[in-house]
């Protein structure tokens, strides 16, 4: 068993073959339900989820979000974008676990930071419906990774990880831009 970034890479392999064996096999849906509490304070939860057809169970989680007192809330939780903006950076962070191990390059850490730029007039309306973009204009991402690896392979792990996010080609219609940052040890 060889184990890079805490990932088996045999079962990397393996879970390859079984999607190039049988693609439908391996079509997924994943669910999660919010419940409106109060205000912008809302509990998501996710569960259960599907794989070519068949319905999987797993530990249920839950996200509390509001939004800040500045807009309204009550800080119970993240608001919705930052949510999404974690979701991108958690994304990507896995991308780089795997999409690394997979060419067996060793990580001694990746943190990434996600910014968003948002005018909230669009999401009151303002000046008119429609004249201002409700959601993110721009989202700019931070790669900072500590690695042996040459600056070649980091970018091309970057590239991956950023390539084959499943959030981040979720979000394609936003005006997206991203750096790598390679730390020093010690």
């Amino acid at each position: 068993m060889t184990v890079v970034n805490g990932l088996d890479v045999n079962n990397i392999v393996k879970l390859v073959e079984n999607v190039k064996r049988n693609p439908a096999g391996v079509q997924s849906t994943f669910y999660a339900t919010s419940t409106w509490k109060s205000g912008f304070n809302v509990v998501a939860e996710t569960s259960n989820f599907k794989v070519g057809g068949a319905m999987l169970k797993h530990k249920t989680f839950k996200v509390e979000g509001d939004h800040p007192k500045e807009f309204l809330g009550t800080d119970k939780g993240p608001s919705a974008v930052e949510v999404t903006l974690s979701a991108l950076g958690h994304c990507i962070a896995g991308g780089w676990g795997v999409n690394g191990a997979a060419l067996g390059v060793p990580l001694d850490s990746v943190r990434i930071e996600v910014e968003g730029d948002l005018d909230p007039q669009g999401m009151l309306g303002l000046p008119e419906p429609g004249k201002v973009k409700p959601g993110f204009q721009k989202i700019q991402v931070t790669h900072f990774v500590k690695s042996k690896a040459p600056k070649e392979i980091l970018e091309k792990v970057k590239q991956m990880a950023e390539d084959l996010s499943p959030v981040k080609d979720s979000l394609r219609a936003i005006n997206y831009s991203s750096k790598l940052v390679i730390e020093k040890k010690g």
